[in-house]
């Protein structure tokens, strides 16, 4: 059985990677970072998130490494996490247990490894960066792991515990394709409608911004979140994403046939009641569901 986590490394100090670092620093653990941009790191040790930086990945990718850090928490992009991944590989099957926590996984393809273990931490904000950076974030949350390379017991054992005790998550498992045909339905088509919903505003409306209702402000939240990391969800889930749009399809034309009183019915029936009784139906799974 490996030894509890003590020492991790964060790679990328944005919001999920610092909310990570002080997380974990709060519960005593001893706390490593890197990230791309010095500045990012030298505000995270100036402002006590991390014990000790990093100055470079050639310097992370050395061997020498496990005799110090248990776990590397990846904390980018997720096209960037695959070339994090592909730049540490002097780590692969090392003692040290790699996780990541981007939220499409398809691409994350590796041969040959035993210490790599993926992870979804369920937990964000439209906020982004180290300065949004809250240690409470990830508590009474989710995290979804998933093992596709087989990796040693011991280091899902560790990872899981990880979760749980450092962050105060509740942790499941499923594979990769589960992980990602599910996301695709609860996280990145929101995210998708809330963009084009927003985008269908500014072309259509300049008086939108004073006369927002609260359920527009909620698409108003998801659209403000990191464009650049949802490019990447939404090329590298397309297909995914693809068919649950299509699900939204059907369901918004069969509404749309409702309210325009266009869709056949049998004569007993009104549209009115139809379209009622259709909302209400909805509701219920929401109340029964969520």
């Amino acid at each position: 059985m490996k030894e509890p986590i003590k020492e991790i490394l964060v790679i990328g100090l944005g919001l999920i990677g610092a909310s990570i670092a002080k997380a974990s620093k709060n519960k005593g653990l001893i706390v490593h970072g890197y990230d791309i941009e010095t500045e990012i790191l030298s505000r995270a040790l100036e402002k006590d998130i991390i014990d000790h930086g990093f100055s470079s990945i050639e310097s992370i990718n050395n061997s020498q490494l496990e005799k110090n850090i248990d776990l590397i928490i990846i904390a980018v992009s997720p096209k960037e996490t695959k070339e994090v991944i592909d730049s540490i590989k002097n780590l692969w099957n090392s003692s040290i247990t790699i996780t990541d926590t981007a939220s499409v996984k398809n691409h994350l393809k590796f041969a040959l490894v035993s210490n790599i273990v993926l992870s979804h931490p369920i937990a964000g904000s439209d906020k982004s960066g180290i300065s949004n950076a809250n240690d409470s974030l990830f508590s009474n949350k989710k995290t979804i792991i998933c093992n596709p390379f087989n990796a040693d017991a011991h280091h899902v054992d560790s990872l899981k515990d990880f979760w749980r005790h450092a962050l105060q998550m509740r942790v499941s498992e499923m594979t990769v394709k589960e992980h990602d045909v599910l996301f695709a339905m609860t996280s990145h088509l929101p995210h998708l409608i809330s963009y084009a919903l927003i985008d269908s505003i500014r072309l259509s409306s300049k008086d939108a911004g004073d006369n927002a209702g609260g359920g527009l402000k909620e698409f108003i939240r998801l659209s403000g979140s990191n464009p650049k990391m949802w490019r990447d969800i939404f090329e590298l889930n397309d297909q995914n994403i693809i068919k649950s749009l299509a699900g939204l399809q059907i369901s918004l034309n069969n509404l749309l046939e409702l309210i325009t009183k266009t869709k056949e019915i049998p004569d007993v029936f009104s549209h009115s009641d139809l379209l009622k009784d259709e909302l209400e139906e909805i509701k219920k799974y929401k109340e029964d569901t969520f």
